[in-house]
């Protein structure tokens, strides 16, 4: 099974907090790398050199960059696509992969359609791939990527006011929408929403949120969760 575009979105974003914990200081002590060894931390965490040079002060040069993910999910794809399952009758045993559920004999085949949802409310409809989105919220994936970007631009510069972080902020969701303004447009990716404030003590709560958001969520992710709860409180 393969993961169309919008479906590798929640990934790409998980990747990408994964990344930042490896590359910092102190989260990358935190990271349970026996939980994370099939997603091979040393490939996430090098450099890839691109076959397409790049212009640097108009000479064309080879430039090492980050891994790219989507480089990396053309392996460990099968990370998160469900087993394969089939219905059959038990014999008795019951996997970790389904639920035994017994029906009298004596029902009719018409009552078993009609109780059968009653009985398996809740209990269905899991993701059975080896690992999975975990979050007690809707995911909503541009507010998860822009929590980052002020993370991360805080903690590269700590003397920024945080009225001016949100304004970089700001630019940053822009020019983003910019680039994909025509997946946006075919509807492969949603119009990300510019966070409001009408001052600057607004902006700078508003922000400082949202760093503590990304804080929670960075450390949930050192533990094999994402998104988890990063609520406010």
């Amino acid at each position: 099974m393969k993961l169309s575009f919008g479906e590798r979105q929640p990934y790409r974003i998980w990747f990408d907090y994964l990344k930042t914990c490896l590359n910092d200081e102190l989260l990358s002590n935190k990271v349970d790398r026996k939980f994370y060894k099939d997603w091979h931390l040393n490939l996430i965490s090098s450099k890839y050199t691109p076959k397409r040079r790049r212009k640097v002060n108009g000479k064309l040069k080879i430039v090492k960059i980050d891994y790219p993910f989507d480089k990396w999910i053309e392996k460990h794809e099968h990370l998160f696509t469900d087993t394969s399952t089939t219905m059959r009758i038990s014999s008795g045993t019951k996997s970790t992969k389904s639920i035994l559920l017994e029906i009298p004999l004596n029902y009719s085949i018409t009552k078993v359609q009609r109780e059968v949802g009653k009985v398996l409310e809740n209990k269905l409809n899991k993701r059975l791939s080896k690992f999975t989105i975990t979050s007690n919220r809707a995911l909503i994936l541009p507010p998860l990527d822009y929590f980052l970007y002020a993370w991360k631009l805080r903690h590269s510069n700590k003397d920024i006011k945080l009225a001016e972080l949100w304004t970089k902020v700001q630019e940053y969701i822009q020019k983003r929408q910019g680039k994909v303004s025509k997946l946006v447009g075919k509807g492969k990716l949603r119009r990300r929403a510019l966070m409001s404030g009408d001052s600057n003590e607004r902006k700078a709560i508003l922000v400082s949120r949202n760093i503590n958001k990304a804080q929670k969520i960075l450390e949930n992710v050192c533990k094999g969760i994402f998104t988890g709860n990063y609520a406010d409180n």
